[in-house]
């Protein structure tokens, strides 16, 4: 039978220690501080223990066995059904090869309609002395894909096989926090930086190091005295004294960031090959002039430095800028052949089979914005992001174009209206994007847009409706134009095989659940 002095300790501990997946541990640390206090003696303390350890077995979150490491854990995830549809048109100055099955010809349309999921599992947490970790799985290789198409191994091992429905690793870092306002990460890790989807496919987990840097400015401007106080008189004509209240101060908060990052972009392995290095075939280098060029053996990173700032005024109005450089060091084995792009005038393979991922003259300034407010209760905001390669002249002229080297910038506009927190929330947002040919890394942008090209513009669309605080149901559309008709479409092609791709249009249904 629970003694008083058990009753009060256990009603302390539910008090401050009321999560249950760390009930122990917390639990533990008190009592060993009332055990100092001498308020208890440890007799008593291993009482109360050991009935605490007995009542938290018998709940779900008691049944975690966790190291002693591990002072948070956290098990989250998401899975989404997806309708999805692509289309996609070749354009009216384009030669065409002889007439076959599945070869494109002027003004021809393709199209693709596929059901699919994807399921993404993990676990983060906190250890002892600032550390953190996070691993999470999910379903697909492709960087820029977690989906698994319903069908599509029917011609493996027959109807409703599993060849793709894999689960691998999409992330894997450590990471510390023990200086004061500092985050230092390492691994397979959520993008550190702040991007836009016209920048970098929001699916990408990038491999290598990250410092983050961030703190928070608190400034208040007047308020504070109140005006002299006024007489005043009642209805029965009585007299009184009214004392106004102060005047609110002016509240400012400004977050300062700095961000860091060295991706490992390509490992060239081996760094010291047997005999002598290899060197670009005729076939692979002859197109950008780069036959028996050695083949590079060190490694490729791509470097960003980002700094930037939110301001939040009161009435939660707040403005958020993020100027960004991106610049790349060496090309690695497998980017070592120049950015191409494909051609209108070559036949739709031979534009196809030019090089579409090449990473050479690269230095690309990068700035989102953000600014956002309230009306009433509603959320609204306007964003967008402006981007210009610094570089374009050279990777204009690498391509076999040098008189398009003004192809260079890439921005996007738009506007949104609520926000998916809850039940019953709802979020609408509609922008504009225009990326020229030779703006941004074709291996990073979003692939929902306009199929992962460049030299593309239009119109994006994407409304969302929470169906509960855990489920919600979004739409996506967007429909693109090639910008200089001069120029292929340049970018690995993910769902049309079409380059020049002269109109794309892009629509997805999809129901989220996340837990």
């Amino acid at each position: 039978m629970l003694t008083k002095k058990f009753v009060l300790i256990a009603i302390i501990i539910t008090f401050f220690v009321p999560k249950m997946s760390m009930f122990a541990q917390d639990a533990g640390a008190l009592l060993d501080l009332l055990v100092r206090k001498k308020l208890i003696t440890d007799q008593e303390a291993e009482e109360v223990r050991a009935e605490l350890t007995k009542e938290a077995a018998t709940t779900s979150g008691g049944k975690w066995k966790l190291s002693s490491p591990i002072t948070e854990i956290e098990l989250y995830g998401d899975a989404r059904l997806r309708y999805q549809y692509n289309g996609g048109q070749t354009g009216d100055n384009s030669p065409l090869a002889r007439p076959a099955n599945g070869v494109a010809g002027k003004d021809d349309w393709q199209e693709r309609e596929r059901e699919r999921y994807r399921l993404r599992l993990g676990l983060r947490g906190t250890l002892v002395d600032d550390w953190f970790f996070g691993i999470r799985f999910e379903t697909n290789t492709n960087p820029r894909s977690t989906n698994v198409t319903f069908g599509d191994d029917s011609g493996v091992n027959g109807p409703f096989s599993k060849d793709s429905d894999r689960i691998n690793v999409g992330q894997a870092y450590l990471g510390y926090k023990g200086f004061k306002d500092v985050t230092l990460t390492v691994g397979r890790m959520p993008n550190p930086l702040v991007t836009t989807p016209m920048v970098w496919d929001p699916d990408i987990n990038p491999e290598g190091l990250a410092e983050q840097w961030k703190h928070t400015y608190n400034f208040e401007f007047g308020g504070g005295e109140a005006p002299a106080a006024a007489e005043s008189y009642g209805k029965e004509g009585g007299k009184g004294i009214i004392a106004p209240a102060a005047s609110e101060p002016f509240k400012l908060k400004l977050d300062l960031f700095v961000n860091f990052a060295q991706f490992i972009y390509d490992d060239a392995n081996p760094e010291n090959p047997l005999g002598p290095r290899a060197r670009n075939s005729a076939g692979a280098g002859a197109a950008t002039h780069q036959t028996g060029q050695l083949i590079p053996n060190t490694d490729a990173f791509l470097l960003a430095w980002q700094a930037g700032a939110r301001v939040t005024f009161p009435k939660n109005i707040f403005l958020q800028i993020a100027p960004t450089i991106y610049n790349y060091t060496g090309n690695g084995d497998t980017f070592n052949i120049h950015y191409q792009g494909g051609s209108p005038f070559v036949t739709n393979a031979a534009s196809l089979a030019q090089n579409q991922t090449g990473i050479n003259s690269l230095l690309v300034f990068d700035m989102p914005w953000e600014i956002g407010w309230k009306v009433g209760e509603l959320p609204m905001h306007i964003f967008g992001d402006f981007s210009a390669n610094l570089e374009a002249d050279d990777r204009a002229t690498a391509a076999g174009h040098p008189g398009f080297g003004d192809e260079r910038y890439a921005y996007q506009v738009g506007a949104g209206v609520g926000q998916l927190k809850q039940k019953h929330d709802w979020q609408i947002d509609i922008a504009y994007q225009h990326s020229e040919q030779y703006a941004l890394d074709p291996n990073l942008v979003d692939d929902d847009i306009f199929d992962g090209r460049q030299n593309m513009h239009g119109i994006i669309v994407r409304a969302g409706y929470a169906l509960s605080d855990a489920v919600i149901f979004n739409v996506t559309w967007n429909y693109g134009w090639r910008i200089n008709d001069n120029l292929g479409t340049g970018g690995t092609p993910i769902a049309i095989g079409i380059n020049p791709l002269d109109q794309y249009q892009f629509f997805v249904a999809d129901l989220n659940i996340k837990f």
